[in-house]
């Protein structure tokens, strides 16, 4: 049975009774997290100055290389914060992008029952702050 990440297990923040299974569990838990990391500004946690996203609003280069940096940070953050995931890409949807809102593309692998899995997440950054989580087909 899956008991959650450290951080779920002190805070009380995953209830396994929701969940099916504890894959879905799993996949709750890495989306639960995926979300802390995208709500949270680089250089705001004081133990760790990298994690989070780049502050959206001091990035002075254009559009392609702000989405290239986003990408990048992204990527970088995840496989350091979220080591379940391994093989992390990080896309910036460019059809998507419009005034204060964003969809992040988060594809990666997991270990499933000792086998490798592939798993999607996307993320929407909202114009109030706020961070919604999907897994693909949710």
């Amino acid at each position: 049975m899956y008991k959650g990440s450290l951080f779920e297990r002190l805070s009380s923040q995953l209830d396994n009774k929701n969940f099916q299974s504890d894959e879905e569990a799993v996949y709750a838990s890495i989306a639960n997290n995926l979300s802390r990391i995208f709500s949270t500004n680089a250089g705001s946690a004081e133990i760790a100055k990298d994690y989070g996203r780049p502050d959206l609003n001091n990035i002075n280069l254009s559009m392609k290389d702000s989405i290239e940096i986003i990408e990048q940070n992204a990527e970088i953050c995840i496989k350091r914060y979220e080591p379940r995931l391994f093989k992390t890409k990080v896309g910036v949807s460019r059809e998507k992008l419009t005034l204060n809102e964003m969809n992040i593309l988060i594809e990666g692998y997991l270990i499933v029952n000792g086998r490798s899995k592939r798993i999607n997440f996307k993320a929407d950054l909202l114009k109030n702050g706020k961070v919604k989580i999907f897994k693909d087909g949710i």
